[in-house]
Protein backbone atom coordinates (compact mmCIF):
# COMPACT_ATOMS: atom_id res chain seq x y z
CA UNK A 1 0.00 0.00 0.00
CA UNK A 2 1.15 3.36 -1.19
CA UNK A 3 1.53 6.13 1.33
CA UNK A 4 -0.80 8.06 -0.19
CA UNK A 5 -3.56 5.37 -0.01
CA UNK A 6 -2.35 4.96 3.44
CA UNK A 7 -3.38 8.58 4.65
CA UNK A 8 -6.49 8.35 2.87
CA UNK A 9 -7.89 5.36 4.33
CA UNK A 10 -6.52 6.21 7.85
CA UNK A 11 -8.42 9.81 7.70
CA UNK A 12 -11.46 8.43 5.98
CA UNK A 13 -12.15 6.04 8.64
CA UNK A 14 -11.23 8.57 11.80
CA UNK A 15 -13.97 10.81 10.49
CA UNK A 16 -17.30 8.31 11.06
CA UNK A 17 -18.76 9.70 8.19
CA UNK A 18 -21.81 8.23 7.07
CA UNK A 19 -21.61 7.03 2.97
CA UNK A 20 -24.51 6.14 1.29
CA UNK A 21 -24.22 3.85 -2.16
CA UNK A 22 -27.28 4.12 -4.08
CA UNK A 23 -26.47 1.36 -6.60
CA UNK A 24 -26.46 -1.58 -3.97
CA UNK A 25 -27.51 -3.57 -7.10
CA UNK A 26 -24.36 -3.86 -8.49
CA UNK A 27 -22.02 -6.59 -7.62
CA UNK A 28 -19.16 -4.70 -7.52
CA UNK A 29 -20.73 -1.79 -4.85
CA UNK A 30 -21.99 -5.09 -2.42
CA UNK A 31 -18.12 -6.62 -2.24
CA UNK A 32 -16.92 -2.89 -1.84
CA UNK A 33 -19.84 -2.00 0.74
CA UNK A 34 -18.42 -5.48 2.98
CA UNK A 35 -15.19 -4.63 2.62
CA UNK A 36 -15.66 -1.07 3.70
CA UNK A 37 -17.41 -2.01 6.65
CA UNK A 38 -15.17 -4.74 7.86
CA UNK A 39 -12.60 -1.97 7.83
CA UNK A 40 -14.72 0.46 9.82
CA UNK A 41 -16.77 2.94 7.49
CA UNK A 42 -19.79 3.48 8.25
CA UNK A 43 -22.20 2.60 5.00
CA UNK A 44 -25.52 3.40 4.96
CA UNK A 45 -28.70 1.41 3.59
CA UNK A 46 -30.59 3.88 2.01
CA UNK A 47 -33.75 1.44 1.62
CA UNK A 48 -33.72 2.30 5.72
CA UNK A 49 -34.29 5.78 4.65
CA UNK A 50 -37.88 5.52 3.43
CA UNK A 51 -39.45 5.92 6.74
CA UNK A 52 -38.17 9.98 6.47
CA UNK A 53 -40.29 10.26 2.94
CA UNK A 54 -42.69 12.68 4.68
CA UNK A 55 -39.73 14.94 5.49
CA UNK A 56 -37.75 14.03 1.67
CA UNK A 57 -41.16 15.37 0.13
CA UNK A 58 -41.05 18.54 1.77
CA UNK A 59 -37.60 19.42 0.97
CA UNK A 60 -37.63 18.56 -2.75
CA UNK A 61 -40.76 20.19 -3.16
CA UNK A 62 -38.91 23.52 -2.15
CA UNK A 63 -36.24 22.91 -4.99
CA UNK A 64 -36.69 24.98 -8.07
CA UNK A 65 -36.58 22.21 -10.44
CA UNK A 66 -39.77 20.68 -8.86
CA UNK A 67 -42.08 23.64 -9.45
CA UNK A 68 -45.71 23.25 -9.48
CA UNK A 69 -45.18 19.29 -9.56
CA UNK A 70 -47.76 16.96 -7.87
CA UNK A 71 -47.15 15.02 -5.25
CA UNK A 72 -46.77 11.50 -6.91
CA UNK A 73 -44.42 12.68 -9.50
CA UNK A 74 -42.33 13.89 -6.48
CA UNK A 75 -43.00 10.69 -5.30
CA UNK A 76 -41.78 8.70 -8.11
CA UNK A 77 -38.49 11.03 -8.15
CA UNK A 78 -37.94 9.85 -5.07
CA UNK A 79 -37.95 5.75 -5.93
CA UNK A 80 -35.08 6.29 -7.56
CA UNK A 81 -32.50 5.51 -5.31
CA UNK A 82 -29.67 7.65 -6.32
CA UNK A 83 -32.23 10.96 -5.94
CA UNK A 84 -33.04 9.50 -2.18
CA UNK A 85 -29.54 9.06 -1.58
CA UNK A 86 -28.79 12.51 -2.82
CA UNK A 87 -31.82 13.88 -1.01
CA UNK A 88 -30.40 12.01 2.27
CA UNK A 89 -26.98 13.88 2.16
CA UNK A 90 -28.93 17.44 1.50
CA UNK A 91 -30.55 16.90 4.71
CA UNK A 92 -27.73 15.63 6.88
CA UNK A 93 -28.80 11.95 7.03
CA UNK A 94 -25.85 10.54 5.23
CA UNK A 95 -22.50 12.95 4.87
CA UNK A 96 -21.16 11.93 1.21
CA UNK A 97 -22.89 9.83 -2.20
CA UNK A 98 -20.53 7.42 -4.01
CA UNK A 99 -22.45 6.47 -7.84
CA UNK A 100 -21.69 5.96 -11.18
CA UNK A 101 -20.66 2.11 -11.69
CA UNK A 102 -23.92 1.95 -13.59
CA UNK A 103 -25.24 5.41 -13.79
CA UNK A 104 -24.02 7.37 -16.36
CA UNK A 105 -21.70 10.53 -14.71
CA UNK A 106 -24.18 13.37 -16.62
CA UNK A 107 -26.83 12.15 -14.62
CA UNK A 108 -24.94 12.10 -11.31
CA UNK A 109 -23.25 15.58 -11.81
CA UNK A 110 -26.67 16.55 -12.71
CA UNK A 111 -28.44 15.20 -9.42
CA UNK A 112 -25.88 16.24 -7.60
CA UNK A 113 -26.23 20.00 -8.46
CA UNK A 114 -30.15 19.98 -8.48
CA UNK A 115 -29.87 18.65 -5.20
CA UNK A 116 -26.56 19.23 -3.10
CA UNK A 117 -26.26 22.29 -4.95
CA UNK A 118 -23.24 24.21 -5.75
CA UNK A 119 -20.91 26.12 -3.35
CA UNK A 120 -21.22 29.60 -3.43
CA UNK A 121 -17.24 29.93 -3.20
CA UNK A 122 -17.04 27.72 -6.13
CA UNK A 123 -19.60 28.48 -8.51
CA UNK A 124 -19.28 25.61 -10.73
CA UNK A 125 -18.53 21.68 -10.58
CA UNK A 126 -15.32 20.79 -11.89
CA UNK A 127 -13.38 17.60 -11.23
CA UNK A 128 -9.43 16.45 -10.59
CA UNK A 129 -7.81 13.27 -11.10
CA UNK A 130 -5.52 12.13 -8.54
CA UNK A 131 -2.42 10.70 -9.97
CA UNK A 132 -0.11 8.56 -7.97
CA UNK A 133 3.37 7.47 -9.58
CA UNK A 134 4.01 3.73 -10.06
CA UNK A 135 6.26 3.97 -6.79
CA UNK A 136 3.87 5.63 -4.71
CA UNK A 137 5.76 7.82 -3.43
CA UNK A 138 4.66 10.91 -5.25
CA UNK A 139 1.41 12.30 -6.70
CA UNK A 140 -0.06 14.99 -8.93
CA UNK A 141 -3.14 16.46 -9.02
CA UNK A 142 -4.63 16.88 -12.77
CA UNK A 143 -8.11 19.49 -13.22
CA UNK A 144 -10.58 19.56 -14.96
CA UNK A 145 -10.53 15.99 -17.03
CA UNK A 146 -14.12 15.09 -16.90
CA UNK A 147 -17.20 18.18 -16.66
CA UNK A 148 -16.00 21.16 -18.01
CA UNK A 149 -15.02 21.63 -21.45
CA UNK A 150 -13.84 25.07 -22.49
CA UNK A 151 -13.18 26.72 -19.25
CA UNK A 152 -13.08 30.18 -19.45
CA UNK A 153 -10.60 32.51 -17.57
CA UNK A 154 -12.69 32.82 -14.39
CA UNK A 155 -13.80 28.77 -14.55
CA UNK A 156 -9.87 28.40 -14.65
CA UNK A 157 -9.28 30.38 -11.36
CA UNK A 158 -12.30 28.46 -9.77
CA UNK A 159 -10.75 25.04 -10.64
CA UNK A 160 -6.98 26.22 -9.52
CA UNK A 161 -8.22 26.89 -6.33
CA UNK A 162 -10.63 24.20 -5.62
CA UNK A 163 -7.68 21.71 -7.20
CA UNK A 164 -5.50 23.02 -4.89
CA UNK A 165 -7.48 22.89 -1.66
CA UNK A 166 -8.05 19.38 -2.74
CA UNK A 167 -4.90 18.27 -3.36
CA UNK A 168 -3.25 19.42 0.15
CA UNK A 169 -6.54 17.73 1.50
CA UNK A 170 -5.34 14.18 -0.11
CA UNK A 171 -1.68 14.62 0.36
CA UNK A 172 -0.89 16.49 3.27
CA UNK A 173 1.76 18.76 1.25
CA UNK A 174 1.37 22.05 0.01
CA UNK A 175 -0.10 22.79 -3.33
CA UNK A 176 2.02 24.15 -6.25
CA UNK A 177 -0.51 25.34 -9.33
CA UNK A 178 0.95 25.56 -12.64
CA UNK A 179 -1.80 27.03 -15.24
CA UNK A 180 -0.80 24.68 -18.71
CA UNK A 181 -0.69 25.83 -22.13
CA UNK A 182 0.79 25.34 -25.18
CA UNK A 183 3.27 28.27 -24.37
CA UNK A 184 5.43 29.66 -21.77
CA UNK A 185 5.36 33.02 -20.22
CA UNK A 186 4.19 34.70 -23.73
CA UNK A 187 6.31 32.12 -26.34
CA UNK A 188 3.51 31.99 -28.55
CA UNK A 189 0.25 34.40 -29.20
CA UNK A 190 -3.13 33.24 -29.53
CA UNK A 191 -6.26 33.59 -27.88
CA UNK A 192 -6.39 30.11 -25.73
CA UNK A 193 -3.51 31.56 -24.19
CA UNK A 194 -4.63 34.77 -23.37
CA UNK A 195 -7.74 32.94 -21.91
CA UNK A 196 -5.21 31.23 -19.70
CA UNK A 197 -3.28 34.50 -18.54
CA UNK A 198 -6.09 36.12 -17.40
CA UNK A 199 -6.97 32.80 -15.56
CA UNK A 200 -3.69 33.45 -14.24
CA UNK A 201 -4.20 36.31 -13.04
CA UNK A 202 -7.96 36.28 -11.92
CA UNK A 203 -6.28 33.21 -9.61
CA UNK A 204 -3.65 35.50 -8.11
CA UNK A 205 -5.75 37.82 -6.91
CA UNK A 206 -7.92 35.69 -5.03
CA UNK A 207 -5.40 32.28 -3.87
CA UNK A 208 -2.18 34.62 -3.13
CA UNK A 209 -1.78 32.35 -0.22
CA UNK A 210 -1.06 29.57 -2.57
CA UNK A 211 1.94 29.13 -5.10
CA UNK A 212 1.30 29.09 -8.62
CA UNK A 213 2.47 29.90 -11.84
CA UNK A 214 1.13 30.32 -15.56
CA UNK A 215 1.17 30.10 -18.60
CA UNK A 216 3.25 27.20 -18.48
CA UNK A 217 3.93 24.40 -20.76
CA UNK A 218 3.92 21.18 -18.53
CA UNK A 219 7.85 20.23 -18.60
CA UNK A 220 8.52 23.45 -17.53
CA UNK A 221 5.88 23.20 -14.62
CA UNK A 222 6.79 19.70 -13.46
CA UNK A 223 11.17 19.03 -14.77
CA UNK A 224 13.43 21.60 -12.68
CA UNK A 225 15.94 21.32 -15.30
CA UNK A 226 13.53 22.47 -17.99
CA UNK A 227 11.74 25.12 -15.83
CA UNK A 228 15.83 26.56 -15.42
CA UNK A 229 15.61 27.14 -18.93
CA UNK A 230 12.07 28.04 -19.99
CA UNK A 231 10.76 29.60 -17.00
CA UNK A 232 14.25 30.54 -14.60
CA UNK A 233 11.75 33.07 -12.53
CA UNK A 234 9.13 30.37 -11.86
CA UNK A 235 8.46 30.46 -8.59
CA UNK A 236 7.29 26.92 -8.58
CA UNK A 237 10.78 25.95 -9.83
CA UNK A 238 9.35 23.01 -12.21
CA UNK A 239 7.67 21.22 -8.89
CA UNK A 240 4.14 21.98 -9.65
CA UNK A 241 1.96 19.40 -8.59
CA UNK A 242 -1.72 20.24 -9.35
CA UNK A 243 -1.45 21.01 -12.77
CA UNK A 244 -4.72 22.90 -14.45
CA UNK A 245 -5.87 22.05 -18.61
CA UNK A 246 -6.77 24.68 -20.48
CA UNK A 247 -9.51 22.87 -21.41
CA UNK A 248 -11.16 18.75 -21.54
CA UNK A 249 -9.49 18.19 -24.03
CA UNK A 250 -5.91 18.44 -22.72
CA UNK A 251 -7.07 16.92 -19.63
CA UNK A 252 -8.87 14.19 -20.54
CA UNK A 253 -6.18 12.60 -22.93
CA UNK A 254 -3.08 13.60 -20.40
CA UNK A 255 -4.93 11.71 -17.36
CA UNK A 256 -4.98 8.75 -19.46
CA UNK A 257 -1.08 8.96 -20.92
CA UNK A 258 -0.10 9.04 -17.27
CA UNK A 259 -2.23 6.30 -16.51
CA UNK A 260 -1.91 3.98 -18.92
CA UNK A 261 1.65 4.87 -20.57
CA UNK A 262 3.33 5.96 -17.31
CA UNK A 263 1.96 3.26 -14.99
CA UNK A 264 0.58 5.91 -12.21
CA UNK A 265 -2.92 5.06 -10.79
CA UNK A 266 -5.80 7.60 -11.39
CA UNK A 267 -8.22 8.04 -8.89
CA UNK A 268 -11.89 9.99 -9.80
CA UNK A 269 -13.32 11.82 -11.55
CA UNK A 270 -13.61 13.06 -7.93
CA UNK A 271 -15.85 15.99 -7.76
CA UNK A 272 -15.69 19.56 -6.68
CA UNK A 273 -17.81 22.32 -5.99
CA UNK A 274 -20.91 21.05 -4.82
CA UNK A 275 -22.33 21.53 -1.37
CA UNK A 276 -21.69 18.16 0.22
CA UNK A 277 -18.85 14.94 -0.96
CA UNK A 278 -20.58 13.59 -4.29
CA UNK A 279 -18.41 11.35 -5.87
CA UNK A 280 -18.96 9.61 -9.32
CA UNK A 281 -17.29 6.80 -10.50
CA UNK A 282 -16.58 5.31 -14.04
CA UNK A 283 -18.45 2.76 -14.70
CA UNK A 284 -15.34 0.70 -15.35
CA UNK A 285 -14.71 0.32 -12.02
CA UNK A 286 -13.28 -1.82 -9.77
CA UNK A 287 -13.91 -2.94 -5.96
CA UNK A 288 -10.70 -0.94 -5.08
CA UNK A 289 -11.65 2.30 -6.93
CA UNK A 290 -15.02 1.92 -5.28
CA UNK A 291 -13.37 1.92 -1.62
CA UNK A 292 -10.75 4.25 -2.66
CA UNK A 293 -12.83 6.91 -3.49
CA UNK A 294 -15.48 6.27 -0.56
CA UNK A 295 -12.25 6.36 1.48
CA UNK A 296 -11.94 10.28 0.07
CA UNK A 297 -15.74 10.69 0.29
CA UNK A 298 -15.54 9.69 4.28
CA UNK A 299 -11.90 12.09 4.60
CA UNK A 300 -13.95 14.90 3.05
CA UNK A 301 -16.46 15.16 5.60
CA UNK A 302 -14.69 17.76 8.32
CA UNK A 303 -13.67 19.94 5.69
CA UNK A 304 -16.95 20.36 4.57
CA UNK A 305 -18.37 20.92 7.80
CA UNK A 306 -18.54 24.69 7.64
CA UNK A 307 -19.70 24.65 4.12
Amino acid sequence: MNKYRERILSMGKETGARLVMPESHDMRIQKASRKLKSMGFQVLNHEDYKEKIVSYLEYIQQQPFTDNWPETNLREYLNDPLHLAMIMVACDDADGVIAGASTPSSEVIRTAIRIVGIKSSSRWVSSIFFLISPEGDNAYTFADCAVIPEPNSKQLAVIGGDSAEFHQLLTGDDPSVAFLSFSTKGSASHYRIDRVQEGVKIFGSQYSNIAYDGELQVDAAIIPRISQIKAPESPLAGQANVLIFPNLDAGNIAYKIAQYMGGYSAWGPLLQGLNKPVHDLSRGCSVDDIINVSAITAMQKDAYANV
